[in-house]
C-alpha cells in the first residue's frame, strides 16, 4: 500500500512539474494570434493587432517606447527600449523634453503593463496645444493596451 501511496505521489508531482514548467514557457512567449487585426493608422493597439510584430519580431521602422517611472525601468526593462515617463508631464516644458526623443519616420507603440499610462502619453502628445497636449501629428502614434511583460531581449504581451 506504501508503495502504491508513493507512485501516486511521484505521478502528481511530476504532472506539477511539467504544467509548471509549461505555464512558465507560455506566459513568457508573446501570444500567438490566429486571425490577427490590422494595424490602424494610429491609437490604440491591442494583442490582436500587434501580436504580430512582437511575436516575429518587431520591424525596423517602429520603436516601442516604455513610459513607466524611471524606477520601475531601472528595476526590470527590455535592452533597446527606451524609457520617456508619462510623468514628464506633471512638469513644466514637457513637450520640449519629450517630442526631441521621439525619432522621425518610425512608427511608435507607448508601453506600459497595462495600457493606461501608454494611452495617457498618447494623448498628452497628440491632444491640441491649447488642450494641454504637444499637438503632434497622431499618424503612426500607437498606445498598446495589453499585459505587458519586460524580458530582457523581448517585450512579451498576452
Amino acid at each position: 500500500m506504501k508503495r502504491i501511496i508513493l507512485i501516486v505521489v511521484c505521478v502528481v508531482v511530476g504532472l506539477l512539474v511539467i504544467g509548471g514548467g509549461a505555464y512558465f514557457y507560455v506566459s513568457n512567449t508573446s501570444r500567438k494570434v490566429a486571425n490577427p487585426l490590422p494595424m490602424p493608422e494610429s491609437g490604440k493597439v491591442t494583442v490582436e493587432n500587434a501580436a504580430p510584430l512582437f511575436y516575429e519580431g518587431l520591424p525596423a521602422d517602429y520603436l516601442v517606447v516604455d513610459v513607466r517611472t524611471p524606477q520601475e525601468y531601472e528595476k526590470k526593462h527590455t535592452d533597446g527600449m527606451p524609457n520617456i515617463p508619462v510623468a514628464l508631464f506633471e512638469e513644466d516644458g514637457a513637450c520640449e523634453k519629450i517630442v526631441p526623443q521621439l525619432p522621425e519616420g518610425k512608427k511608435i507603440i507607448f508601453v506600459c503593463p497595462f495600457g493606461p499610462r501608454a494611452e495617457e502619453m498618447f494623448y498628452d502628445l497628440t491632444d491640441p496645444v491649447e488642450d494641454g497636449g504637444c499637438g503632434l501629428d497622431p499618424h503612426g502614434m500607437y498606445y498598446l493596451i495589453a499585459k505587458v511583460k519586460y524580458g530582457k531581449d523581448a517585450l512579451i504581451i498576452r
